[in-house]
């Protein structure tokens, strides 16, 4: 959504330079024409995940900014990997994303 995106670049772009610095990550957002945002994540696998988990704390601590009295609205975030790297997330025999389903509770695979 519009606002978590917003929530993400922060004012004048403040925040998102901060998870740029702090994780040595490349982040792109792209334009805000369309009512999803794509936000694209290149560097190393240690800097990708640094910057999606500055990304997702800064999510997590918005939704907390809800009163208690008011249901947290849920956040859907798509992964779209490279067909070539499918497999270490699939693991032999469906093992590994099965796995992630069962930790994530949340996880829905569309081919």
């Amino acid at each position: 959504l519009l606002q978590e995106v917003g929530s993400i670049i922060g004012k004048r772009g403040d925040h998102i330079k901060f998870i740029r610095d702090q994780s040595g990550a490349k982040i792109n957002i792209s334009d805000g024409s369309c009512p999803e945002r794509i936000v694209t994540i290149t560097g190393s696998t240690g800097t990708i995940n640094k910057a999606f988990g500055m990304i997702c704390s800064k999510l997590q601590q918005d939704l907390q900014a809800f009163p208690n009295s008011i249901p947290k609205p849920p956040i859907t975030m798509r992964l779209i990997v490279p067909a070539t790297q499918c497999g270490c997330i699939i693991g032999k025999g469906g093992s590994k994303i099965k796995e992630i389903r069962e930790v994530s509770n949340k996880l829905r695979i569309k081919g």
